[in-house]
């Protein structure tokens, strides 16, 4: 049976939907925010690390990018030695993963594919070395990594950094 003080705040409700601008919920009590998953700064930085570590364990000077799932950088490393392109390239392949989704190596697959002449946002880049950070089926970030002067090497290192906190992507 309805009460007065609950029929009086139905009605309440119903005038202040009629007076809120279109597109606000009006249907009932608020609901809770959205909770999204984030890769912390200490993670990043560890999965940075260790990529870094593979590469230059095998002789190679990179660099190394974690961005967050918008592709905004987190951190950037940079070994001993790595050229100039290897910061640019390293931050762009993390890039490419991490608002696409994709490994940048798998992106450039599909790009073969395009007709030529399509136009792409020039952040993105082809070149196997970057690979979307998940967590559960959620991309959360990217690492990226340049220098290699092989992609397939980049690619390798990178993958050693994702494996060193796979544990906590839960």
């Amino acid at each position: 049976m309805k009460t007065l003080e609950s029929t009086l705040w139905q009605y309440l409700r119903a005038c202040i939907c009629v007076l809120l601008p279109v597109g606000v919920a009006c249907a009932g009590p608020a609901t809770d925010l959205p909770v999204k998953k984030y890769l912390p700064l200490s993670l990043a930085l560890e999965a940075a690390q260790a990529a870094l570590s593979e590469c230059v364990q095998q002789g190679f000077s990179v660099a190394v990018s974690v961005v967050d799932r918008s592709g905004a950088t987190r951190l950037t490393l940079v070994s001993d030695g790595a050229g100039p392109v290897a910061t640019d390239t390293s931050r762009r392949k993390a890039f490419t993963a991490a608002v696409l989704g994709v490994s940048s190596g798998e992106f450039g697959k599909l790009v073969a594919a395009f007709p030529v002449g399509t136009i792409l946002d020039p952040a993105l880049l082809t070149w196997a070395g970057g690979i979307p950070i998940e967590a559960g089926n959620e991309v959360i970030a990217g690492i990226g990594v340049g220098g290699a002067h092989m992609s397939d090497r980049d690619e390798m290192c990178a993958r050693a950094g994702i494996n060193k906190i796979k544990a906590h992507l839960t």
